[in-house]
């Protein structure tokens, strides 16, 4: 009867351990489009910044793949995207063309640092807009954000490495996040 029962848990154990393969799902493709850097004197950092960023948040994002192919470069390339973020129908067409579940695309207008100067202390105030949009052919959401900032910090917090490029790495990572989230 020992045998019976220790057979019988063995195979129990057995399915449940081997359950989680049974419902292995496909990840979702991902393309990241270039981003459209609108900030006077063209900020070269801010591209680098960008995909940095993009690329791990990917990386760490569960069910979640980014491609990069020559069928998604060509569909890129015929949407014609200039100095603003794509529409809708823009995102729909590159995802289709592409043969991607989820497009997105990050336009930054303003990236500055200024003095903010008080009494006695020194101080920075950022100053970065820009706009972010996904679509997700999966679900059909439209994703669409406005993003600023205008954080005050003091002027000895910025001296080691770019701050400004810190906070716009934190908003790449935040509105990705989003995009891939939007229901």
């Amino acid at each position: 009867m020992k045998k019976v029962l220790r057979y019988l848990i063995l195979t129990v154990m057995t399915l449940c351990f081997s359950l989680p393969c049974f419902s292995a799902v496909e990840a979702a493709t991902v393309a990241i489009l270039p981003l459209i850097n609108n900030v006077e004197g063209g900020d070269d950092l801010a591209n680098q910044v960008f995909y940095k960023e993009a690329i791990n948040t990917l990386k760490y994002q569960k069910g979640f793949v980014m491609v990069e192919n020559d069928k998604l470069n060509a569909a890129i390339d015929a949407a014609m995207i200039t100095d603003d973020v794509p529409n809708k129908a823009a995102l729909a067409r590159i995802a289709q063309d592409g043969d991607v579940d989820i497009v997105f695309c990050m336009e930054l207008d303003d990236l500055e640092l200024k003095n903010a100067r008080r009494v006695g202390e020194m101080r920075y105030l950022l100053d970065m807009e820009g706009e972010a949009v996904a679509y997700n052919a999966l679900t059909g959401a439209f994703y669409k954000h406005e993003f600023s900032s205008d954080k005050e910090v003091d002027a000895a917090l910025t001296a080691r490495g770019s701050w400004k490029h810190d906070e716009f790495a934190r908003q790449v990572r935040r509105e990705l996040k989003k995009a891939l989230n939007a229901k």
